[in-house]
């Protein structure tokens, strides 16, 4: 499996856009409960993301069936993870639900987008 660096560092920048973008204004506007909960919203998805990635770069150079199945059962087994982490920090950590789902909706489109540019890009170079 190789790395893509190029695609790791737009997800850096990414990473600290957001840091820059939200969770610091957010820092001096608002309540810790709602910065601690978008921070952990943040890293979640960012490890979702890197996973997702992980699957990618494994599965991309086999055939066209073990790629959808490595892609669609790695999302089905990510989204289960990232409900029980969900659950995990609503119920037994106490944060905040509002922020924490709001801010896991937007993390969560961010990462879609990051996904499918990275497919885009990779059967772009396959051609």
């Amino acid at each position: 499996m190789k790395i893509d660096w190029v695609f790791l560092r737009l997800v850096l920048y990414c990473a600290l856009g957001a840091i820059g973008l939200v969770i610091i204004p957010l820092a001096l506007l608002s309540e810790p409960a709602v910065v601690r909960s978008v921070v952990a919203s943040g890293a979640a998805s960012l490890f979702h993301l890197l996973v997702g990635y992980a699957l990618i770069e494994f599965g991309f150079d086999k055939s066209n069936t073990t790629f959808l199945k490595i892609i669609l059962g790695g999302t089905l087994v990510r989204m289960i993870v990232l409900v029980g982490v969900v659950f995990v920090l609503i119920r037994v950590y106490q944060f905040h639900t509002m922020s924490l789902m709001l801010s896991f909706l937007a993390y969560y489109v961010l990462n879609l987008i990051l996904e499918i540019y990275l497919l885009q890009k990779k059967v772009a170079l396959r051609r």
